[in-house]
């Protein structure tokens, strides 16, 4: 301790003490090479603000993003590839538990509200085709708001309600600030005295609608419970989301601007194809071509004058244009958590190791985004909106609820794919059921087409070789097998 903190210590204690910590920092934070002050680290923008906080410019993002799906291939493509990936055909409800006359009517409900448009305010798109306009919006403004749009028994719909998507430009950015009642409105959204949502504030209009001054621009306190807010949580305490395109837009937007100049380049030296150099003493006259070098023509044989001389131009090359741009998508694929090959189509130099590797890693991304995203904060909080319309009308309701299964996963390689799948099941480490989940299919509508399929081959006297009921895997009949010989492998007749 020097001499100046003794001092400190009699007179300031709470000074000296504050000095020394001070001190402590510091000497700890010199540890650390990454937090130090320096030229090398004179790029990064620090902030110690909330996850709200420190992205407030979320509304510009969602507008860039909008703006190069319009406009950029590769993030038009990025877009698809997830989108494609986490919903495909649909994320698909299944009605379990119940008597099999209630799940029986809940799927006849299902096959009639969310396999139509019915279920589309806007009539539409499908549940389905709903979900992967959800998941577009989330990627590129960040979240999306769905809300429910009650409606009566007398519109005629399966369920009384439909489901509304909205951008989140419907929020009232300037709705903010705190209630009489205790509430704290923070950018269009309400929160109780204990952080709970209890309301969202919505323009009536989208604010960016053709002739929006004219138009009323009315806010409505909408109820949280008729709202659905998806978004990707990055960050504790995070409230709203923010563009997935975030990190990667200016890297995208310099390859699409890259690419223009290349091909300007390249469409200008095409211009230039030869140049004609004339006697000093031939006169010159505007609009004359006393060669006939005005075009060049193929096989064509041109004689030259005394004297003149044509010279070919030399287009300048793109050097390794090639390389530069799998570079640039190599690094934009991993900031939008997929593969490159997905990302740029380009599939000559993987084989099927290396595409399998790399798919596995964007498998457990696309798995993440279905379970820890889209199916806990849309699909879930349906089957609860899908229950509670339901059990006006039936007292079973409350009996049945919905499990949701992802689209197939695509193969890679099946042949190799589905025989892994097999031995696993046979050594007993899964279940037929796990596995058939695991490639996106119901297990239970499996099984029953399977006894269908069975069924209807026996009444007819088929026997296929996907029966392994008749046939052994190695394509061989078992013995004494056969459409009429239940009897004598121990069925009954009677």
């Amino acid at each position: 301790m020097g001499l100046i903190d003794k001092a400190l210590m009699r007179v300031a204690p709470g000074l000296a003490l504050s000095r020394a910590r001070s001190r402590l920092a510091y000497e700890t934070l010199m540890h650390y090479r990454a937090a130090q002050a320096g030229d090398r680290g004179s790029s990064w923008r620090p902030s110690r603000g909330d996850a709200d906080a420190s992205s407030a410019r979320r509304d510009r993002l969602a507008a860039i993003a909008r703006d190069m799906v319009r406009n950029t291939p590769f993030a038009v493509r990025a877009q698809q590839v997830i989108s494609g990936n986490v919903v495909g055909d649909g994320i698909i409800p299944k009605p379990t538990g119940g008597t099999k006359a209630a799940r029986a009517e809940a799927l006849r409900l299902i096959e009639a509200h969310f396999d139509t448009t019915a279920i589309d305010a806007d009539g539409r798109n499908t549940l389905y085709g709903l979900q992967r306009l959800a998941m577009n919006t989330v990627i590129d403004a960040g979240e999306v708001l769905i809300r429910r749009r009650r409606r009566q028994r007398s519109d005629g719909y399966p369920l009384p309600f439909q489901l509304q998507v909205l951008e989140p430009d419907f929020l009232d950015r300037m709705a903010s600030g705190p209630l009489p009642n205790g509430h704290l409105i923070r950018e269009g959204i309400e929160y109780d005295a204990i952080g709970r949502r209890v309301a969202y504030h919505l323009l009536s209009e989208h604010p960016g609608a053709r002739g929006w001054a004219r138009l009323r621009g009315e806010t409505r306190r909408v109820p949280a419970s008729e709202i659905l807010h998806l978004y990707r949580q990055d960050r504790p305490g995070q409230m709203r989301g923010v563009s997935w395109f975030a990190p990667v837009a200016l890297t995208l937007q310099d390859l699409d601007d890259h690419q223009d100049a290349q091909l300007m380049r390249q469409k200008i030296a095409a211009c230039f194809a030869a140049f004609r150099v004339r006697p000093d003493d031939e006169p010159t006259k505007d609009g004359v071509d006393p060669a006939g070098l005005g075009s060049i023509a193929p096989g064509r044989i041109q004689t030259m004058g005394p004297g003149e001389d044509i010279r070919f131009s030399d287009p300048p090359g793109v050097e390794a244009y090639d390389e530069f741009t799998r570079t640039v998508l190599r690094s934009a694929a991993a900031g939008m958590g997929i593969t490159y090959e997905a990302l740029s189509g380009d599939l000559s130099r993987v084989n099927f190791s290396s595409a399998r590797m790399g798919r596995l890693e964007m498998d457990r991304n696309v798995s993440g985004w279905q379970w820890h995203l889209l199916i806990p904060q849309f699909c879930q909080p349906l089957g609860a909106w899908f229950s509670e319309a339901w059990m006006m009308s039936s007292a079973r309701a409350g009996q049945v609820r919905l499990e949701w299964t992802p689209p197939a996963r695509v193969l890679i390689d099946p042949a190799r794919e589905i025989a892994a799948q097999r031995d696993k099941v046979r050594a007993g480490f899964a279940s037929r059921q796990a596995s058939i989940r695991e490639l996106g299919f119901d297990p239970e509508r499996v099984i029953q087409e399977q006894a269908e399929d069975a069924a209807e081959a026996d009444a007819r006297g088929l026997v296929f070789d996907s029966d392994p009921r008749r046939v052994a895997l190695s394509g061989v009949m078992h013995s004494g097998t056969g459409p009429d010989k239940d009897t004598e492998n121990g069925g009954s007749d009677g």
